[in-house]
């Protein structure tokens, strides 16, 4: 036996239990579920422009080479080989940018 419960239900128990074929005797309406492409504005990661649309955020997420992360299966990437002269420089320009306020979106 299958119960649902539906406390407002005049054949509903204590509980507020009711026996699943007598709780859908009643018709119900449906309403169609709409999911909006708006909201609440952002800043987007890659580009540093303010965004309130999924799908602009997702082709700007796109169009900078970068993947947002749900249920798709995770790729490893191809790790990028520097050597100790570049890693450093690079190091160093980006303690440079911090410290001095440069953005360079």
């Amino acid at each position: 036996m299958r119960y649902l419960h539906r406390p407002d239900h005049p054949k509903a128990d204590e509980f507020g239990m009711v026996e699943a074929g007598l709780a859908n005797d009643e018709p119900r309406q449906w309403a169609t579920m709409v999911i909006s492409d708006s909201m609440e504005p952002l800043k987007h990661h890659g580009t540093g422009r303010i965004i309130d649309s999924k799908a602009r955020f997702r082709a700007e997420t796109k169009a900078v080479g970068a993947v947002e992360i749900g249920n798709e299966p995770i790729k490893p990437r191809k790790p990028i080989q520097l050597d100790r002269r570049q890693r450093r420089d690079d190091i160093k320009r980006a303690v440079y940018e911090l410290r001095n306020g440069i953005n360079r979106y």
